[in-house]
């Protein structure tokens, strides 16, 4: 596979095993200067980097401006770049790892930073949305609540906060969970206590909404279509109005 734009570098991809394999891509000049690019790297991936290298003067060999070209692609979490002597530069590069969608418009990694791009494939990413400014915030109640859902057999499919603060989440059974602004743990407990009761029944399957809002307790509403109605759990008092 041969590409040759218009300033006189080309490059070869050496190797590419799947959608997303490890890609070695090289840019020669007039035998003046060389660069090897590896890393992780899908086809649209290597050709980004390659249309953000063109310009790129390698014949003087500046490590730093290599660096500096790659850094403005939002994709790209960091690169490796060094000198191999006597004419040729060796670039790694490491895409960003997001773990979540943001705001349906971009994804967000596990440091809390949102990337907006089009080159990284997300797949079946849980959906996190917030407010300017609430991005790390989010990242660390994802984290949290999803540790405490993982240890249940459960994992979150999207998790919301609105501008006023209040909390609420979907399972990925697809069971809405409402937490609201405070305890934020507590309540999960309560939700997750709940959920093992109701599994214990054989109602699990059944519920649509779990409002754990309450003080002692927690309000579940399940599909109409089964006729169950809204009521209340109240632990404190140990009756089950399920």
């Amino acid at each position: 596979m041969m590409f040759r734009p218009s300033t006189g570098f080309f490059f070869g991809i050496l190797l590419v095993v799947g959608g997303l394999a490890l890609a070695t891509a090289l840019i020669d000049r007039s035998n003046v200067g060389r660069m090897s690019i590896v890393g992780d790297l899908n086809d649209r991936q290597l050709e980004s980097i390659k249309a953000s290298l063109v310009d790129v003067d390698i014949a003087s060999r500046e490590v730093e401006q290599v660096k500096q070209a790659l850094s403005e692609l939002d994709w790209v979490h960091h690169a490796n770049v060094r000198k191999n002597w006597p004419n040729a530069i060796e670039v790694e590069v490491f895409p960003e790892s997001v773990i979540a969608y943001w705001n349906d418009n971009g994804f967000i990694n596990s440091e809390g930073s949102v990337v907006s791009t089009g080159i990284l494939v997300g797949g079946d990413l849980p959906h996190l949305y917030g407010t300017e400014g609430s991005e790390q915030d989010v990242m660390k109640q994802f984290q949290q609540l999803s540790q405490m859902l993982n240890s249940y057999g459960q994992g979150i499919k999207v998790l919301t906060v609105t501008d006023r603060g209040a909390w609420s989440l979907e399972t990925k059974n697809g069971v809405e969970v409402l937490l609201g602004k405070e305890d934020l743990k507590a309540r999960m407990r309560r939700f997750l206590s709940v959920s093992v009761r109701l599994a214990e029944r054989g109602d699990a399957m059944f519920v649509e909404r779990i409002d754990a809002r309450y003080m002692n307790g927690v309000a579940v509403r399940f599909e109409k279509d089964n006729q169950f109605k809204f009521t209340e759990f109240n632990k404190s008092a140990g009756e089950r109005s399920l």
